[in-house]
């Protein structure tokens, strides 16, 4: 395959198409697994991370850093509830959730302030957020930050 070929496409509503290239994904995807790494994640089929967003390239993008280093990916949908969100952190033992929105951000530190999901120590986000988010996980022991700060 070429690697200027595109690989990935987007759109919003009655646009046309955006593609990133084959080249683009890895190269995202190579530096968000090392990022993950870099954080303490292990390159491990034991390493469990979430990703709780809706289908975007940033999913894929995620789901291919995580095989590039062995990681397993865990989806994480908000139809399944708060309470099915805490029981798959918990369960699976996610210490790391890769969000699409600040909201679900919100849903899982509301988990970690009531002590419900001790393990989870970090929130990657693919849209843009308030400082008060960070400050906010920053009070209960869990690190915000953003999915290009980690690439």
């Amino acid at each position: 395959l070429p690697e200027n070929g595109p690989c990935l496409g987007f759109r919003k509503p009655k646009q046309p198409y955006q593609w990133l290239s084959y080249k683009e994904v890895a190269e995202r995807a190579e530096a968000l697994g090392s990022g993950l790494l870099q954080q303490g994640c292990k390159p491990s089929t034991k390493q469990f991370i979430g990703v709780f967003a809706q289908n975007r390239p940033e999913w894929i993008i995620s789901e291919l850093a995580c095989y590039t280093y062995s990681m397993v990916v865990v989806p994480l949908y908000d139809t399944l509830g708060p309470g099915a969100i805490r029981y798959i952190v918990n369960t699976a033992d996610i210490s790391t959730v890769i969000c699409d929105k600040p909201e679900k951000a919100r849903i899982l530190l509301d988990h970690v302030e009531r002590r419900e999901t001790p393990g989870l120590s970090s929130i990657i986000l693919m849209d843009p957020f308030e400082k008060e988010l960070m400050e906010r996980g920053s009070r209960c022991g869990v690190r915000i930050q953003s999915m290009q700060e980690v690439e």
